[in-house]
């Protein structure tokens, strides 16, 4: 290989540098030396001859804040992972030349047209949390060219996020996944690299909560301020097949954002169940009419948005028993806190109140991604987001409604029923 050279790696880097599977994920806290390790085999990988190198983060602006300094530029004690004269370096075209070996191209996911036709040995992601899937199938369907000693894989690295996020399943991180073959993720600790000054390990070591699960131990858990801080996958996420002593569609209006409906159970003792749901943009009024009809069937219970005094106009002149419950802002803080949350907690015998089907993957995404808004104190106010809400809005609605409807409903007086039952076209 040219450009041989000796650097010291940790053991996890070493790990992860090695690693040949098709597809590789390295996370850890801060401090881990993730972003070294990632360009580490980039470079020893692009110092092939004939190798083609991509290397990205979700922005240009970010890559040669971060990555871009790590190949080429010294970090106190550290010497850049690139050595001085070691390769050539077009700024303008973003390609950086081994000297005997491959190139490097870099770029931002935000311009993928960079590297629309080009055919490479590997990709290497820095920060891949910050990308989609789409972004990493787009760089898997470029790691195609073959070269004698070059695997064809692609790399990155990142601080651990949220439960839900699509690298949790892609690599079969936390518990109730199993990572395919041909994926590989690597835990690289924080706590193992013996370069950090004791005093900075220290300041990680007294973060309390959710900050120093991920950003000293590595973990994969929700931020501080969720609105749903109780919910917990392993006790709320299961299969129910019980006999039901009610059932109701609940949902919240959307067009340009999702409209979102779920088909809730609730058992003989009041425990809810999601069992199904529909999530989706763009949807027509017919089209909402005949999803909240395929989840609860004619003259089924159907409370939501009373801000869409049409729609339900429209389903209760198709056979649906809609019903609007008030989203002031309120309301919602009260939905959530006096009546969503307790629902989560677990009983005496051991079960919560509140249970979801593993199907329903926005139901489960936006409980481990809503959040609180936070004041110029830093400390949350008595208002969530409005982002990740959508699913989260159709569940209050219901909860309210079975929990309180006396109280927060608004009837919409229904016109002469055209038919007995399902989607009579009159909207």
């Amino acid at each position: 290989m040219a450009n041989e050279q000796t650097i010291t790696v940790l053991p996890a880097q070493a790990t992860y540098i090695n690693a040949a599977e098709r597809e590789v994920l390295g996370y850890g806290g801060f401090g881990s030396s993730k972003s070294r390790g990632l360009c580490i085999k980039a470079f020893a990988r692009a110092s092939v001859p004939g190798a083609v190198e991509l290397m990205c983060r979700k922005t240009l602006v970010a890559f040669k804040k971060t990555t871009l300094r790590t190949l080429t530029v010294p970090e106190g004690n550290m010497p850049p992972v690139l050595p001085l004269g070691s390769y050539e370096h077009n700024k303008t075209e973003g390609i950086i030349s081994i000297k005997g070996g491959g190139t490097i191209m870099y770029f931002g996911l935000d311009n993928p047209e960079k590297v629309g036709s080009i055919n490479a040995t590997g990709a290497h992601v820095d920060e891949c949390v910050e990308a989609t899937i789409d972004d990493w199938i787009m760089l898997l369907g470029r790691i195609r060219l073959k070269v004698d000693g070059v695997t064809r894989q692609i790399n990155g690295v990142c601080n651990p996020s949220a439960p839900s996020h699509w690298l949790v399943e892609h690599f079969g991180i936390t518990a109730g996944h199993a990572c395919p073959e041909g994926r590989r993720a690597i835990h690289v600790p924080t706590a193992d690299n013996w370069f950090l000054p004791e005093d900075y390990l220290q300041s990680l070591r007294e973060l309390t909560g959710v900050r120093r699960k991920r950003f000293y131990e590595g973990q994969w858990v929700g931020s501080d301020g969720l609105v749903y801080d109780k919910w917990n996958r392993d006790i709320h996420v299961k299969a129910r097949s019980s006999p039901w002593a009610r059932s109701l569609v609940c949902w919240d209006d959307g067009y340009t954002n999702p409209f979102a409906a779920l088909l809730v159970h609730l058992d003989g003792d009041g425990r809810m169940h999601i069992e199904r749901e529909v999530y989706r943009s763009k949807m027509q009024r017919e089209d909402k009419i005949a999803a909240v009809l395929d989840l609860g069937g004619p003259g089924c219970e159907a409370p939501g948005d009373e801000a869409s005094p049409e729609l339900i106009q429209a389903m209760r002149d198709n056979g649906i028993e809609a019903r609007g419950v008030s989203k002031s802002a309120k309301k919602v803080f009260e939905g959530i806190t006096q009546f969503v949350q307790p629902r989560l907690l677990v009983a005496g015998d051991g079960e919560p109140r509140l249970t979801v089907d593993p199907s329903c993957e926005n139901v489960i995404r936006e409980m481990e991604t809503y959040e609180w808004k936070s004041g110029k104190d830093g400390h949350a106010k008595d208002e969530p987001v409005k982002e990740h809400d959508h699913a989260m809005d159709a569940l209050r609605y219901g909860v309210l409604h079975v929990d309180n409807a006396p109280k927060v409903g608004v009837t919409v007086k229904p016109r002469a029923r055209r038919g007995r039952g399902g989607f009579n076209g009159r909207l």
